[in-house]
């Protein structure tokens, strides 16, 4: 993995993001960068991700429930998962998580049918690869993402011992997390036939939205309810050792966020995935620092500003995305007990032309602020959103 640090003047920023999170200080800042207008995100860490058969406000008794192993991918839902004596074991806390999504879900033939949704996802964007989806029959989700119920295995070795005692007890996977939001199902209607693969048209009177080179239509609307359920892994589903060794994907990056000690356990999350953000902004600083010539020294200096990593590590609410988290550690203090949290994170491929720019947007709003943005300045981070925008 490559991650752009830069010494001592990162180690500060670093350190200034994540006093902030703990300050208890709500993870939403006070100046979001608006990505580019994008259609959803066909790949990613969302593989096992799946709409509920039913939206409701506590779908807790589902944690920790098997799903078989000789249940197809089609049929998946929460309501097909077994309860054994391992479940015991999984508990499960409600976390708070927050960003925008557009992106593409797994669901079980009848839940499809029972949404009304007739047409799910198609093959590809405009004759591109599969969506890399366990099924066919993905849907098409936006949604704002504002909690979730997260499974916690209480005694590791206990459950793994539950699960070894007989061959019934657990299979392969288990249900692990329910996301909780707001948002829009769409029904895909056919391909677009000309224009931009991604704009949007008015919606109602027949108005459609346009995205990957597909037509969809608004099917249903969602509020404040459990939407979606993610199966998990039962082995090494706990065992953290992702947080040593870094998962490879070709879809995007991965990124290992770690609290300092904080107060409460949701304060350590928000640190973890704070520090998360600020090293992908680090690691598009590598792009951004081997773009630069006239300026280099200039624009290095702006990637390495704390007001411009912190910004455009808030900025990044909605590009990196929180996978997994380990279980929180505590510590002992004189002022009372710390919890330290690590979160997977995942920085997608789809999403680097847009965050990119939006931090090019930051350093060239910086430096405006500076009085330095001189026309050669300006001219080569123009460039520079090119090469990001670039296929």
């Amino acid at each position: 993995m490559a991650i752009w640090t830069r010494g001592l003047a990162l180690s500060l920023i670093t350190a200034t993001a994540l006093a902030t999170a703990c300050s208890g200080k709500a993870d939403k800042p006070d100046k979001k960068m608006a990505p580019d207008q994008m259609g959803p995100n066909l790949s990613g860490p969302r593989k096992g991700v799946y709409l509920r058969a039913s939206f409701d406000d506590d779908p807790s008794h589902f944690i920790g429930r098997f799903i078989g192993n000789e249940i197809a991918a089609d049929d998946v839902d929460e309501n097909r998962g077994l309860q054994t004596e391992c479940t015991k074991f999984v508990t499960y806390k409600e976390v708070n998580s927050s960003g925008t999504f557009d992106e593409y879900y797994n669901s079980s033939t009848s839940v499809r049918g029972d949404l009304g949704i007739k047409n799910p996802a198609p093959t590809g964007p405009s004759g591109s690869g599969s969506f890399g989806h366990e099924s066919g029959t993905s849907i098409r989700v936006q949604y704002d993402l504002e909690k979730k119920l997260v499974a916690n295995v209480t005694d590791p070795a206990a459950f793994k011992s539950c699960c070894e005692a007989s061959p019934d007890n657990c299979s392969d996977q288990f249900i692990g997390e329910f996301w909780y939001g707001k948002g829009t199902l769409f029904e895909n209607t056919g391909q677009q036939t000309g224009g931009s693969a991604t704009v949007t048209a008015p919606q109602g009177q027949g108005g459609l939205d346009v995205a990957d080179g597909w037509a969809w239509r608004r099917s249903t609307e969602f509020q404040d309810v459990y939407f979606a359920f993610r199966v998990m892994d039962r082995v090494g589903a706990d065992d953290c050792g992702w947080a040593d060794k870094l998962p490879k994907s070709d879809e995007g990056q991965y990124f290992v966020g770690v609290s300092p000690p904080a107060p409460t356990e949701d304060i350590a999350r928000t640190a973890a995935m704070r520090h998360a953000r600020t090293q992908a902004v680090q690691y598009l600083g590598e792009f951004i620092n081997s773009s630069t010539m006239n300026n280099s020294s200039v624009i290095q200096g702006y990637v390495e500003s704390e007001n411009v990593v912190t910004t455009a590590a808030e900025g990044m609410a909605n590009f990196v995305k929180d996978d997994r988290y380990c279980a929180a550690e505590e510590q002992a203090t004189p002022e009372g007990t710390k919890y330290v949290v690590k979160v997977l994170a995942f920085f997608p491929n789809e999403k680097k032309a847009a965050a990119g720019t939006a931090t090019v947007d930051a350093i060239e709003t910086q430096a405006k602020t500076d009085g330095k943005l001189t026309p050669d300045l300006k001219k080569q981070l123009d460039g520079i959103r090119k090469n990001f925008k670039a296929p």
